[in-house]
């Protein structure tokens, strides 16, 4: 931390992508013996440096724009912790670099043309901030998008990715108004897993 502090201080901010990336994300997590105020101040200096970042990606339009980003805007980790920090200021910022992190993610899927679980993953939290800024349609398409893709897919990982995207989805169709929608997908995880305590709670 100290070393990734000296050197971004030496560049005055205009040192490698790779350095401001790497000393944001560090910020962004507290370490023991932190006291609040820094934790909240390193916070909001990482979520500046990672938003500065977002906008560079989300400007990018030309291969040489992309060079010079040497690969850190391809980087779906980056956008996560930048949604996250954004989480409990701005929801509307949240999602706009999950977003980012759900588009990285499914063009490494289509180009490997095999189910990438951290991208259905990823575009279920996106669903979540969504519901979460009333969007409940955008949500529902979300996680009914996430499900197409895994339909026939097999094994533990399915299975778990599978319930937490009907269990969402029953959720943002009762939030919608649509009871009969909700209570088809509450049965449809009761089927597979009759003790799903929150199921069996809204059910």
């Amino acid at each position: 931390m100290n070393f990734i502090e000296q050197t971004a201080k030496r560049n005055n901010g205009k040192g490698p992508l790779e350095y401001t990336v790497l000393h944001a994300c560090l910020l962004a997590y507290p370490h023991p013996g932190m006291k609040d105020e820094e934790i909240a101040k390193n916070r909001t200096t990482a979520r500046t440096m990672l938003a500065e970042m977002h906008e560079l990606v989300s400007s990018a339009s030309t291969e040489e724009d992309w060079a010079k980003l040497r690969g850190v805007g391809t980087d779906a980790d980056i956008f996560v912790d930048l949604a996250r920090l954004w989480q409990d200021e701005s929801l509307e910022k949240a999602i706009g670099a999950y977003q980012t992190a759900v588009s990285i993610t499914t063009d490494e899927a289509s180009e490997s043309k095999s189910v990438d679980y951290r991208n259905i993953r990823l575009a279920s939290n996106l669903g979540t901030l969504f519901h979460l800024q009333g969007n409940v349609e955008t949500a529902e398409r979300m996680y009914q998008e996430a499900l197409s893709k895994i339909a026939d897919e097999e094994g533990k990982e399915a299975e778990v990715a599978k319930t937490i995207l009907a269990y969402n989805l029953a959720r943002a169709y009762e939030d919608d108004g649509d009871v009969v929608k909700a209570s088809q997908w509450y049965r449809d995880v009761l089927r597979q897993h009759p003790e799903h305590v929150e199921c069996k709670l809204a059910f």
